[in-house]
């Protein structure tokens, strides 16, 4: 009974010893978290699958986009934050759409103890292929920052239906 003590007691001490660490070893743990969202912050705003550089070095985005087959058309519908209808472009092809979108913006205000210039500048882009050939016709609206557009198919098709699967 005395030599099983003494063994797991020598197991606890040799366990204890290799997982005794530094006491700053969580800044280690609170420098890769920090690392990790930083990394994480800046591809989301500045890189990554939403943005991308240009010829002109130039920022351009890439709106967020939802394309819905209803059947007889496809809705596409584009987040195009601050962007008037004067500004968007959009080109059909049988094959595929392009979105694409430009504001230049300045505003000065210039008064006795002060002056003020902001300009904005923005540029999105976004070129999209449908798994079916469409019209070139189309209806599109610009509603609070969202674009809808409605593209008709060349040979409609009846709109998908969703299937319940059991769970086994």
């Amino acid at each position: 009974m005395e030599r099983k003590s003494k063994e797991i007691q020598a197991v606890k001490e040799q366990s204890l010893a290799r997982t005794t660490v530094s006491p700053f070893a969580w800044l280690d743990d609170m420098d890769r978290w920090f690392d990790n969202f930083r990394r994480s912050f800046e591809e989301r705003l500045w890189g990554g699958p939403l943005a991308r550089w240009t010829d002109s070095d130039l920022r351009v985005r890439e709106p967020l986009v939802d394309v819905i087959d209803k059947g007889s058309e496809f809705v596409v519908r584009a987040e195009l934050p601050g962007v008037a209808k004067e500004d968007v472009d959009l080109t059909v092809t049988p094959d595929g759409i392009e979105i694409r979108a430009e504001t230049n913006r300045s505003r000065d205000e210039k008064e006795k103890n002060y002056e003020y210039r902001e300009r904005t500048y923005q540029a999105l882009q976004r070129v999209l292929s449908f798994p079916e050939e469409v019209k070139a016709d189309l209806a599109a609206t610009l509603n609070d920052g969202v674009l809808e557009v409605r593209v008709p198919k060349k040979e409609p098709t009846p709109e998908p239906k969703p299937v319940k699967v059991p769970v086994e």
